[in-house]
């Protein structure tokens, strides 16, 4: 992947060097609440994950997972792979760390990430979805311009 470059942000694969902020903002009471899959016990699990992510890399195939950065700083991830909800359906995923929620940078990165995965994989649809207890994750795919499509699941759709 090339990078992605947003005004404010960059959309970039990750790297081994990525391990200790991956691991802090992963860790955070507000990722683990709502994406308890991408929370580790210790470094070493994180980098394991980061090194799961390079080797999906070689091939470009789902799912895949890169590493949002501001001004050099790691500050969250995003990726595609396919849902757990029905078959033929994929799904993005965001997560910010918090000292960067509310400034709209998720929505931001979903905005640039979608024609991106379309383009790669082929795709009509995009989907995510997200607990409608996390306010700052339904808020950012809305404004990122999905739209509710299964209020029973929380699936959104672009």
């Amino acid at each position: 992947m090339d990078r992605i470059i947003t005004d404010n942000l960059v959309i970039r694969e990750f790297t081994l060097d990525d391990t200790s902020a991956y691991f802090r903002n992963n860790n955070e009471a507000h990722i683990k609440k709502y994406m308890a899959n991408h929370s580790h016990n210790d470094e070493e699990e994180a980098r394991e994950e980061i090194a799961g992510f390079l080797n999906d890399y070689k091939d470009m195939a789902t799912p895949c997972h890169f590493a949002i950065t501001k001004d050099g700083i790691l500050i969250g991830h995003i990726g595609i792979g396919e849902s757990e909800i029905s078959d033929g359906i994929y799904e993005i995923c965001c997560g910010i760390s918090k000292d960067y929620r509310g400034f709209g940078y998720a929505a931001e990165a979903v905005k640039a990430f979608v024609p991106w995965c379309k383009a790669t994989f082929g795709l009509d649809k995009i989907y995510a979805s997200a607990n409608q207890k996390n306010i700052a994750a339904y808020t950012a795919l809305l404004n990122a311009g999905f739209i509710l499509t299964d209020e029973k699941s929380n699936l959104y759709a672009l």
